[in-house]
């Protein structure tokens, strides 16, 4: 089962992204489900969760749990994200603890993703929620989460559940 472990921002951070984020995505990227928007902390490939799980709660009990707010905007190849500001200590050590590569890590939210065929009208999207700063939150889970793929798409499922405090 291929697997990855996320915090979810909660439905009024996603909402106050949501209001600055264009309704239609431009040519040759399409806008990511926002009930899907997450913060990847790391990512396990086939994995079996029946041991991810347990070991995921053990390295979460008792850690700092980050104050979060999704603000400003980045970019990688094929994808326009919303960041996170956080406290760098408290999701370093989360990012650790889920087995993320804390020096390689990019606290972020994918919002738009390049098509695969983006076709000769396909341009350099803008990010308009680049001055974006949302409401602050602590997540209260660690998640970690099965993604299937379907015939309508990629499919997230939360296959396990451990709390930080």
């Amino acid at each position: 089962m291929r697997l990855f472990t996320a915090l979810w921002p909660p439905p009024e951070a996603v909402a106050a992204l949501l209001a600055d984020v264009p309704d239609a995505a431009p040519s040759g990227w399409r806008r990511t489900d926002p009930s899907t928007w997450h913060v990847t902390l790391a990512f396990h490939g086939e994995a079996d969760p029946d041991v991810l799980g347990p070991r995921l709660e053990r390295e979460v009990r008792g850690l700092h749990v980050p104050r979060l707010r999704l603000a400003g905007a980045g970019a990688f190849d094929g994808v326009r994200w919303a960041g996170v500001e956080a406290d760098p200590q408290g999701l370093d050590a989360l990012v650790a603890a889920a087995g993320g590569d804390v020096a390689r890590f990019v606290a972020h939210v994918t919002v738009l993703r390049g098509r695969t065929r983006p076709g000769p009208d396909a341009a350099d999207p803008a990010t308009p929620w680049a001055a974006h700063r949302g409401p602050w939150w602590r997540p209260e889970e660690v998640l970690l989460v099965a993604s299937e793929q379907g015939r309508a798409g990629v499919r997230y499922r939360v296959v396990h559940r451990a709390a930080p405090a």
